[in-house]
């Protein structure tokens, strides 16, 4: 037993520290599973060590000692991402925060709540909804997710998103514990260094939160003939007010995946997915608008609507079935980008026939998180290869189109050159140093990549 063992033992009890064989082996993957040949290719040391801290205090005296023994600390909690941000890279220990799962409390005069940065969505939205409150925005993987990996990950996009905004518009303040273990409160605009930052500048223990009134939800399909007149519409809505809860467009390969997989989907080359919240005579006043601003589109039957809605949270777990894996990539688009950006990936995807798709979510104003995915098996390394460099293809597409990458985890830190300016990233490098000194904290996210050069992707074509 090693003398770091012995201390995270004496820190966190014997029952939440482990070294075992297999404990590490499902802690180094998220929800894109990678072959050894990806693994070996990206210099990847697993971790050594798991530990499972319940409260900001030990994850505290983890730190001071991973600074004193310069041990690496790549923070995990539910691991619902694709992009390798929660896979240790330098060994070291992973920290699994989802045993910090307390819901503090809601406070009903204020109409805030405070919880614990494990607390799943799944366990906020059931607890707020006997208060008939809920949050402006939770993800779609909200089963899995937690409310701390939602504000690392920046929280840009999700249910709620295109009427209450971004997650950092929900937050009041919360606790975090810095890299060298001193542990502070901070509320906007402070807290926005740590949103995003993927768990390399701090770590989120304690959140408070805003809340809102649970209202009516109506949920309504639209089938349009391309992107281009799906987008115009969607464009129309928001000019003309409309302020959906929740709005995603389904692209004809998701459309087949779906067919394939045994849900009956109307024969449409593309879907457009709308959830109204609103009183009952508001809803109907909205319905209206709609159906008279999207005259290019078939309104789908309300059945399959409603079926839509109950399977909000299913689409990335939904698509993996048919995997066994995939490579899910994020890409955010202004809307009048899109367009372009769909029918340069659809002549690629048919190009090189491959079981693919496109789901986009609408995200605050005119922006929209474009997912494209690739079913892939990480048991057939050579393939899955050809597939990630596939996937390097279609997110040039996205950059060439005046897109940028969703997420940077570990797959896509090749792209901050082309994403950030040379500014902005030593400025964000000066606080990493400033915070992070031993740069013990997700090593290899962010401020340095670990993805070899004939991994790395060439310059975006030029936008058209």
């Amino acid at each position: 037993m090693t003398e770091i063992y012995q201390k995270l033992e004496e820190i966190c009890g014997k029952q939440n520290v482990s070294n075992r064989e297999l404990d590490l082996i499902v802690y180094n993957s998220d929800l894109a599973s990678l072959p050894p040949i990806i693994l070996k290719l990206y210099d990847i040391k697993p971790a050594e060590y798991v530990v499972r801290p319940t409260s900001s205090s030990q994850i505290s005296e983890i730190l001071k000692l991973a600074n004193e023994k310069k041990v690496p600390i790549t923070p995990r909690a539910g691991a619902s991402a694709g992009l390798g941000g929660a896979l240790a890279v330098s060994g070291g220990i992973i920290l699994d925060l989802t045993s910090l799962d307390k819901i503090i409390g809601y406070d009903p005069e204020k109409k805030y709540i405070i919880v614990e940065s494990g607390v799943s969505w799944k366990k906020l939205i059931k607890y707020l909804a006997k208060f008939n409150r809920k949050i402006g925005i939770h993800p779609s993987s909200s089963p899995s997710a937690t409310i701390g990996g939602f504000i690392s990950s920046g929280g840009y996009a999700g249910i709620g998103a295109p009427k209450f905004g971004p997650i950092s518009e929900q937050i009041i303040n919360f606790e975090v514990v810095l890299p060298t273990g001193e542990i502070l409160t901070v509320a906007p605009p402070f807290s926005s260094t740590f949103v995003g930052a993927e768990g390399t500048l701090g770590i989120v223990t304690k959140i408070c939160l805003k809340t809102y009134p649970i209202k009516g939800i109506t949920a309504l399909t639209f089938g349009f003939k391309n992107t281009r007149s799906a987008i115009q519409g969607i464009s129309d809505l928001l000019r003309k007010g409309i302020k959906p809860y929740h709005l995603m467009l389904v692209d004809k390969y998701f459309l087949r995946l779906s067919r394939k997989l045994g849900i009956e989907v109307p024969k449409h080359n593309l879907m457009v997915f709308i959830a109204l919240e609103g009183t009952p005579k508001n809803l109907g006043l909205q319905k209206e608008k709609i159906l008279s601003i999207l005259t290019n589109g078939e309104l789908i039957n309300g059945v399959f609507a409603s079926e839509e809605w109950d399977r909000r949270y299913n689409a990335e777990l939904f698509i993996k079935r048919a995997g066994p894996s995939m490579i899910l990539l994020e890409i955010g688009l202004s809307l009048t980008d899109i367009p372009d950006f769909v029918s340069q990936y659809n002549e690629l995807c048919d190009e090189k026939d491959i079981e693919v798709g496109l789901f986009g979510i609408l995200g605050h104003g005119n922006t929209m998180l474009c997912m494209p995915f690739l079913l892939a098996d990480e048991r057939k390394g050579m393939d899955y290869l050809k597939l990630l460099s596939l996937s390097r293809e279609i997110i040039n597409l996205g950059l060439g189109v005046g897109g940028t990458v969703y997420g940077v985890g570990l797959h896509n830190t090749p792209y901050l050159k082309h994403v950030y300016s040379s500014e902005a990233l030593n400025f964000f490098k000066e606080i990493k140093n400033m915070l992070d000194p031993n740069n013990i904290l997700n090593p290899g996210k962010i401020t340095e990549s670990r993805v070899p050069d004939q991994l790395s992707p060439p310059p975006p074509k030029q936008k058209r």
